[in-house]
Formats: C-alpha cells, structure tokens, sequence
C-alpha cells in the first residue's frame, strides 16, 4: 500500500475545505483502490491534511498520471489550490507491514 500525504495551510474557511473535500472525494476514490480521508491538526486550526491509501504501487504511479493529464482532476486542483495558502507539502510512504 502506498500512502499520500498532503500538508497544507488553510487560505479560506475549514467549513469551505471540508465542502470541497467532500465534493471532490468521489471523483479522487473514481479508479478504484484508492480511499480518502481529511484530517485537521490538533495544535493548529489552520493546518490540514489530505491523505490518500492506494491498494497497489500501480494504483498510485496510475494515479499520478491522472492527476497530470485528466481535464477534470486539473480542474479539481485548481478549485483546491485555491484554499491553500501556499503549495503543499507532498510525501508518499510505501507501507511494509504485513
């Protein structure tokens, strides 16, 4: 499994992210093997992450492509990027437990 995560800061209202999180996260989840989930700091209100569980290395290197070239995930980031403050931090982890 390979798990994403987005560090960002908040630019607009956490009612405002959490409305566009739950109107994007189906067509984030659309391919399949991929679940999401938002998360907010508990030491800082205005940090948030978004994290991201693909079933397979193949799911999220697909993904990546999609993310890059489809026309509606582009437009998605661009409505996302409008409630950051600045660009996000962006790490994936590959998980090894059993």
């Amino acid at each position: 499994m390979i798990t994403l995560y987005l560090r960002c800061r908040l630019a607009t209202s956490r009612e405002a992210v959490e409305e566009f999180f739950a109107r994007a996260l189906p067509t984030y989840e659309a391919p399949g093997g991929i679940t999401g989930r938002l998360q907010w700091s508990l030491d800082d209100p205005t940090c948030f992450v978004e994290v991201f569980d693909y079933g397979t290395r193949d799911l999220y290197e697909a993904d990546q492509v999609r993310v890059s070239n489809d026309p509606a995930m582009r437009a998605l980031l661009s409505e996302w990027h409008t409630h950051l403050d600045g660009p996000p931090i962006v790490e994936a982890f590959e998980d090894v437990t059993s």
